[in-house]
């Protein structure tokens, strides 16, 4: 697609004087002293694939939603703006840019769910709290024989005075 060329769409690319996408690609893999290969070991992709995308050899190249990809990462790669290209090349091969979502408000749940962290200490809060009061009869029936000393038995180590006189 080099010196104005007409492509098979019937859409006239730029000059090869650094306007189109290939050409912008070439100029600035050159200017990072970078070689096709290495740029295509860095991107995963065949040398070829490169080479068709710099050269904006069409018949060489995938379907088009590959080339914006490999067109994004290339750019990503050398520091270009990467949906300049993309867009660019998309208008290029009559072909539509991908779909991008945008937020346009963000919806508020009506009841969200406490952290998980809170659920387990509640759970075990409550858990303790039962257990507690299952045990509580037998923690003070303990209590309660432990409390319980006839009148007729002294304690041990309980030594009673008699009163004086007697």
């Amino acid at each position: 697609m080099g010196g104005g060329r007409e492509t098979d769409a019937g859409t006239s690319t730029r000059l090869d004087n650094g306007d189109s996408i290939g050409a912008r690609l070439r100029t600035a893999r050159e200017q990072r002293g970078l070689s096709a290969e290495n740029v295509a070991k860095q991107l995963r992709l065949d040398v070829a694939v490169v080479n068709a995308l710099e050269h904006d050899d069409r018949e060489h190249l995938p379907a088009p939603i590959f080339v914006q990809g490999y067109l994004r990462s290339y750019a990503r790669l050398l520091d270009l703006p990467e949906s300049e290209l993309a867009d660019d090349y998309a208008r290029e091969s009559g072909e539509l840019p991908p779909l991008t979502v945008q937020r346009i408000g963000q919806r508020r749940a009506f009841f969200s769910m406490p952290s998980t962290g809170l659920m387990r200490n509640v759970i075990l809060v409550i858990f303790v709290a039962i257990m507690l009061w299952l045990a509580f009869p037998y923690i003070s029936g303990l209590f309660d024989s432990r409390n319980d000393v006839s009148d007729d038995e002294t304690a041990a180590g309980h030594l009673e005075i008699p009163p004086a006189g007697h």
